[in-house]
């Protein structure tokens, strides 16, 4: 019988640069079936987002976080705030989008967290069961929608 070994996620992208933890995070949208644009650019408000994952109507601006260490809520927060005024620029942006998530994804945290203004802050380790349960109604994870943006 052979032994099933499970890969460490976070050890794995601990050992990545930014860039490719931003290629890791777009890997787990495409194979649950998102589009993916990389480096998502908006001219006037100068503004890029890491990654913009989108399917159907609906689509996610991911704000990749390759940090060696947890930073406090303050930090996050204010992170958190300039994600949703750059996640409300793409869903006007994006003509055929009618919602949009704000994400932060980070590369170390035990639990995934939903910060008070509603945006969640992903563990890498955790990205698949956002992806597949992001829109539980208890999750309390902020959704812009265009005719509220």
């Amino acid at each position: 019988m052979t032994e099933k070994k499970e890969l460490d996620t976070e050890a794995f992208s601990s050992k990545l640069d930014w860039k490719q933890f931003e290629g890791l995070a777009e890997l787990a949208f495409r194979t649950f079936g998102y589009k993916t644009i990389k480096n998502f650019r908006i001219k006037k408000p100068r503004v890029e987002i890491d990654l913009v994952a989108t399917s159907s109507k609906i689509g996610f601006a991911v704000d990749c976080k390759h940090w060696k260490r947890t930073v406090g809520m303050a930090t996050m927060i204010n992170i958190s705030e300039r994600q949703i005024k750059r996640s409300e620029l793409v869903l006007a942006t994006i003509q055929e989008m009618e919602r949009i998530i704000p994400v932060i994804l980070t590369l170390h945290d035990e639990q995934l967290t939903v910060l008070p203004n509603g945006v969640p802050v992903v563990p890498v380790q955790k990205i698949s069961d956002f992806i597949l349960n992001w829109d539980s109604p208890t999750n309390g994870v902020r959704t812009i929608n265009k005719s509220s943006s």
